[in-house]
């Protein structure tokens, strides 16, 4: 009797102890680049200064603001997305995905 109750508790301990190599294998998410979400987070970045910049031209269409509110927010927004671009060209260049500009 000693013997039965040793085996049905050792064979429930080896099915417990065996279970998670019987389960199908999990892939573990791997870390995100950060060059790739710093990349992601400029583009995000000017596409918000462009659909700036074209509101603003709607907004001065529609005479909404002035000239020189017109030209100064423009302006502002421009340099914006040069920065931006530029950052986004340093950051591709740190990549290995710059552009080659031998003919």
């Amino acid at each position: 009797m000693e013997w039965a109750v040793f085996v049905i508790i050792a064979s429930a301990a080896l099915v417990y102890a065996f279970m998670p190599l019987m389960r199908e294998r999990q892939v573990w998410q791997e870390v995100p680049d950060s060059r790739n979400e710093r990349v992601k987070s400029l583009e995000q970045e000017k596409a918000s200064f462009l659909k700036a910049l074209k509101d603003i031209e709607f907004e001065f269409a529609s005479n909404k603001i002035n000239n020189d509110d017109y030209e100064k927010l423009r302006n502002h927004y421009r340099l914006k997305v040069a920065e931006v671009m530029k950052q986004l060209g340093q950051e591709k260049e740190k990549q290995g995905g710059g552009e080659s500009t031998d003919g």
